[in-house]
């Protein structure tokens, strides 16, 4: 409808086209918060972390790492090559006489060294340790960037609440606008209350302009997980579902949690690995007291006679029988010990809070359910007949309104709250981000390590 149509209507004394006004922007608002309107199929929750744990640098360079540690452990098993020595003595000089008799002696032997193989053991074993804890860095990382890549997701989702809410709050100032000029040209309502309608208009304005400043913000952070373009943020093409309601999950017993964390939690099983590498790296060095070790076996002719050619070569550890060594590699497994005893109690601590803010956060879900934003939209609707029959002032309307937009976002930002909070306490337990909240449940981390064992894919 025309504006001076508009205003020719409410001019005629029909109250009833201030209540379609704002009846309609109630309404405008309840979907934009349900689904923000968008050109492109918004995204999924579950799609971008699909997304983020297959193609992400950091997840791509921890699989990188893993390669490089079996690297490193098929170098450890890979059996020393044996030494062919060819050796000719009491030869003619070239250019010098004869020698009276042909007295030269030919050798062909070979030197098998001794060293590694009893070093073998330990060096595979430090090595197969390494690996599994690359693994489980594999694993922490790609945990840790989905939940990284969440918290994007849900700060896109209430961006776009708070773009939509405030777009549709100006909106809905401006047909009260017209409703208070055409009673102004009445003269049933003072201009004092168009004046105040049209200053809250202007800072409606100015917060939609901050508002779509975040979402700005908000989009870029979430793009540079799916390695989406500049384009896709600046052309308002990156969107993501919002879902209006959820269930509410019973957060189960914190001993549950801690158990299953200590069983399953990445960066814990990494520690370990990375403990049991030092104590092997620490046999490894004690190994290396006696150094040099070979087994020599070959033939030697002499004058035209056949002789065997057998010995052992061994040094004597008088004055190097690698003490150094033997202390820093001891003194590099404490560290290790000691570090995976913080690791635990960190990761204890972190699950205890993480348990306890989900525990908090659901309770308040729980609370607020959907009286929270009934209790408010009732008080908008009553507010705004009040000020039709003359009861109300003008600013219990906005305040009324402006309650019930406020209300809205709140209710979202707890209930996202709470969604992220259940992911991060399935990754602080060791679970996968998007398995069901449940003590019990979450892939078996640590199969998925121990596949490592076997030189396996996890």
């Amino acid at each position: 409808m025309p504006q001076h149509r508009f205003a020719r209507f409410c001019a005629h004394g029909h109250r009833g086209c201030l209540i379609l006004g704002l009846a309609c922007v109630v309404l405008l608002a309840e979907r934009g918060l349900a689904q923000a309107p968008s050109v492109n199929a918004p995204l999924s929750l579950s799609e971008v972390l699909t997304a983020v744990q297959r193609q992400h640098p950091l997840v791509d360079a921890a699989r990188a790492r893993a390669r490089a540690s079996r690297g490193m452990r098929t170098t450890a098993r890979t059996l020393p090559d044996p030494v062919v020595t060819y050796q000719v003595e009491n030869a003619r000089w070239p250019g010098s006489a004869a020698i009276l008799r042909d007295e030269r002696e030919t050798s062909v032997f070979a030197t098998l060294p001794l060293e590694p193989l009893f070093q073998r053991w330990p060096r595979v074993h430090g090595a197969s340790e390494d690996v599994r804890a690359a693994d489980a860095d594999v694993i922490a990382a790609t945990r840790n960037v989905a939940l990284d890549a969440a918290r994007a997701y849900f700060r896109v989702a209430l961006a776009q609440l708070s773009v939509v809410g405030a777009l549709e709050w100006r909106d809905g100032l401006e047909q009260l606008i017209l409703y208070n000029r055409a009673r102004v040209d009445e003269g049933v309502t003072a201009e004092g209350d168009l004046i105040r309608v049209e200053v809250e208009r202007d800072r409606a304005a100015a917060a939609a302009t901050l508002e779509r400043v975040e979402l700005l913000r908000a989009r870029a952070e979430l793009a540079a997980f799916l390695g989406k373009s500049a384009a896709a943020v600046a052309g308002e093409s990156l969107l993501v579902t919002v879902e209006p309601e959820t269930a509410v999950t019973t957060v189960g017993d914190l001993d549950q949690y801690i158990a299953r964390a200590r069983r399953l939690r990445p960066e814990l099983l990494a520690a370990r690995s990375r403990t049991a590498a030092a104590r092997s790296e620490t046999a490894y060095q004690r190994t290396l007291t006696i150094r040099q070790i070979g087994a020599t076996f070959g033939a030697k002719n002499i004058a035209g006679t056949q002789t065997m050619l057998a010995g052992i070569s061994a040094p004597l550890p008088l004055f190097d029988r690698n003490r150094g060594e033997i202390q820093r590699a001891s003194a590099e497994q404490d560290a290790a010990e000691f570090e995976a005893v913080w690791i635990e109690r960190r990761v204890v601590a972190e699950l205890a809070a993480a348990h306890e803010v989900t525990r908090i956060l659901a309770d308040q879900v729980a609370a607020l359910g959907t009286r929270f934003l009934e209790r408010a939209r009732t008080s908008q609707q009553v507010t705004l007949a009040a000020y039709q029959d003359g009861v109300a002032p003008l600013l219990h309307v906005i305040d009324a309104a402006r309650t019930l937009t406020e209300a809205r976002l709140m209710y979202y930002r707890t209930l996202f709250a709470h969604r992220v909070s259940q992911l991060e306490l399935n990754v602080l337990s060791g679970a996968d981000p998007l398995t069901p909240l449940e003590p019990g449940a979450g892939n078996d981390t640590a199969s998925l390590i121990s596949a490592s064992r076997d030189g396996g894919q996890p």
